[in-house]
């Protein structure tokens, strides 16, 4: 549509004003068509939704006659196949295995028919039946334990000239470091009896379970060593194991093979960290009579190094470093070269800092900490304090977005620079990926609150995204306020400046009651649940943290008792009613405890306090505050504590709000 109008004739004018004005008209009726078919497809979705609950409730109760005429109104809505799924795996049987068949073929690749072969599969080897479970057996969703019962079923199916292939897949299945799951007891079993594991292989999982520390399997292993060979092998490799000086002995490693490579590197990194000196005699022979590769190299070189520095000996370990500057840069990405800097940090030697930070790779020297560390180095060093360079460097550094930006502009006195760029998209991809059955189902289940399932659909879509994609999934995330979808969905795109996306008000009725209640700022509250959990209220880590705030149970039951919360159970930790207002007091007592120092508070909030107070005890107060948080021991917490200043900021600004990221005490506060 265009309105256009042209010095023509009156007649003319007159006409293309009419049209216009019928044009201009037809918008509203357009937009109220438009808005009117909306409501109804909302209209229609609510029933749907409100008929799911009342299904899922008849499965509850086990009435699948019920079920079945009431499913009959679903057959569009998107998780109708779940209401299948239930009905079958609620009753398995033989009888059933085509209406299982035809699931699995009706809607191939999807989770729930992933589910259900799987439980399909378990169901047949416990009846054994191997004709069907061949049948039915799917590699490319197999688990370990599936793959043993697929080779046992062969081998127990095929005719004797045809089960080469199959004892193959089984002696692959069976060679590894680890021990496999106890699904495999029976397909390893056969291995043994048919005497198919030979000495050769054995001892390669013997090797594999050693530099693995599987060392009861090691031990197992060692009955299929026969030979005075490998037995003699066997048991120098094991006492190297646990006594790495023996690797000294250079009589028994003299076969330059690849075992004897991975042993005697694993002899030497373990001997690195009780004698240094011992480990760089030992290293000099074994380069004259084996072929390591680069790999390898780099492991035991950083091991020396470091072992030298452990004994204080620094002016060789440094020495030794620069001999191989080029083959640790290049195989560790510059790792050891950060390790050094931070040495050097440890030491306040700010002339080291300087050399070691030339000696990073280009793109790592790029990077905004090295950047705030050459800055800082140069600050404190009395030869190069007054350096003119200085302050374009900071005012470089300060228009990036992250802690050490943060730490130029307060240098400078200058406001932080957020740097906002909303992510743009055609609305054309977005429709069309929130179309995707995948999608549909999985914005379906995230409305009923099934998150494991809702995740599982999500992951399903998302498999093969582009940029293009990811950045379309983030705006629809964000949409359904699924925020932790969101925030990953621009992660995996590497877009980071959509500050509304990534960073959401979420949750705001209870983080403000809370912060009320405990005097916490509502911005480090946001803060610490966007680190913690990315607003993700059902989350619970490997080490067991639960829930919005990503507390322990133990820390949760205990605090929730101090501060009369009410708490029964560890279950009501992924409801944010309860984990953040437990969140809160716990950050309260760990603010307390530090003197309302957010760094260490932060830090004992990830890591525990124990371990702060033993960082505190090491450093003995003789260190700054940038210093202290680039020297803790981990990684995780190191970013942690990073993350929740500089997050803070950024809620605050999005709330109106002007506070320093660091508090004048906190800057001045030694470590």
């Amino acid at each position: 549509m265009f309105y256009t109008l042209k010095k023509i004739c009156p007649s003319g004018i007159l006409i293309s004003l009419l049209v216009l004005l019928l044009a201009l008209a037809s918008i509203p009726v357009a937009a109220e068509s438009s808005l009117a078919i909306q409501q109804t497809q909302q209209s229609q979705l609510d029933h749907q939704r409100q008929h799911y609950r009342e299904a899922l409730d008849l499965i509850r109760k086990g009435r699948w006659q019920s079920l079945r005429k009431h499913r009959q109104q679903l057959a569009d809505y998107p998780l109708y196949p779940y209401l299948i799924y239930a009905r079958l795996i609620a009753d398995l049987r033989y009888s059933r295995r085509e209406e299982i068949a035809d699931y699995l073929n009706n809607y191939e690749g999807t989770v729930k028919a992933r589910h259900l072969r799987s439980k399909w599969l378990d169901y047949l080897v416990k009846r054994k039946y191997w004709t069907t479970y061949i049948e039915f057996y799917n590699q490319a969703e197999a688990n370990i334990g599936q793959q043993c019962h697929f080779q046992f079923a062969r081998l127990n199916r095929l005719q004797a000239d045809a089960q080469e292939p199959a004892y193959a897949s089984a002696l692959a299945l069976w060679n590894t470091g680890k021990s496999q799951p106890k699904a495999c007891d029976k397909l390893f079993s056969l291995l043994v009896t048919e005497k198919r594991i030979s000495e050769s292989l054995a001892w390669q999982r013997f090797n594999k379970a050693l530099l693995n520390h599987q060392y009861t399997l090691a031990r197992y292993l060692q009955r299929f060593l026969t030979s005075k060979h490998y037995k003699s092998l066997a048991k120098h490799y094991y006492r190297v194991d646990r006594n790495p000086q023996l690797i000294s002995q250079f009589a028994i490693f003299n076969h330059d093979t690849e075992e004897e490579l991975r042993i005697i590197e694993h002899g030497l990194v373990h001997l690195a960290t009780k004698d240094s000196h011992a480990t760089l005699s030992a290293w000099s022979h074994y380069q004259q009579t084996h072929e390591f590769s680069h790999a390898a190299r780099s492991k035991i070189v950083s091991a020396i190094i470091k072992g030298l520095h452990r004994e204080k000996l620094g002016t060789v370990a440094d020495a030794y470093f620069v001999d191989h500057l080029q083959l640790l840069n290049q195989t560790t990405d510059g790792a050891m070269t950060e390790w050094r800097i931070r040495q050097a940090l440890k030491a306040r030697d700010w002339l080291a800092v300087q050399r070691w930070i030339k000696r990073l790779p280009s793109d790592k020297r790029q990077r905004t900490a090295w950047r705030y560390w050459a800055i800082r180095s140069m600050e404190a060093a009395a030869s190069t304090t007054r350096d003119p360079r200085l302050e374009e460097m900071l005012a470089s550094l300060a228009k990036e977005r992250d802690f050490y930006g943060f730490l130029a502009s307060d240098k400078l006195d200058k406001e932080y620079s957020l740097n906002h760029n909303p992510v743009t998209m055609d609305e054309a991809r977005i429709s069309t990926l929130k179309l995707q059955p995948a999608m549909q189902r999985a914005r379906e289940l995230f409305f009923h609150r099934d998150i494991l399932d809702a995740n599982r659909e999500w992951l399903q879509a998302t498999g093969d995204f582009t940029y293009e994609d990811w950045l379309a999934a983030a705006i629809i995330a964000s949409q359904w306020h699924w925020h932790d979808k969101a925030i990953a969905s621009l992660g995996k795109a590497k877009y980071w400046d959509d500050i509304e996306i990534r960073f959401p008000l979420a949750y705001s009725e209870i983080i403000e009651r809370t912060a009320e209640k405990t005097q916490l700022t509502n911005y480090l509250l946001l803060a610490l649940a966007r680190q913690e959990s990315a607003f993700n209220p059902v989350a619970t880590s490997s080490a067991g943290a639960m829930g919005l705030m990503q507390l322990m149970p133990a820390t949760a039951k205990g605090t929730a008792r101090k501060h009369n919360i009410p708490y029964r159970n560890k279950r009501q930790l992924h409801s944010p009613e309860t984990n953040v207002p437990i969140a809160g007091q716990y950050f309260r007592s760990l603010l307390e405890r530090y003197d309302n120092n957010r760094i260490l508070a932060s830090a004992a909030y990830n890591a525990g306090p124990r371990r702060v107070d033993q960082w505190l005890d090491k450093t003995d107060g003789k260190l700054p505050f940038d210093v202290w948080i680039e020297l803790i021991p981990y990684r995780e917490t190191r970013a942690y504590v990073r993350n929740i200043l500089m997050y803070s900021i950024i809620y605050s600004r999005k709330m109106g709000l002007t506070p320093p990221m660091l508090q004048r005490d906190e800057k001045l506060r030694l470590f």
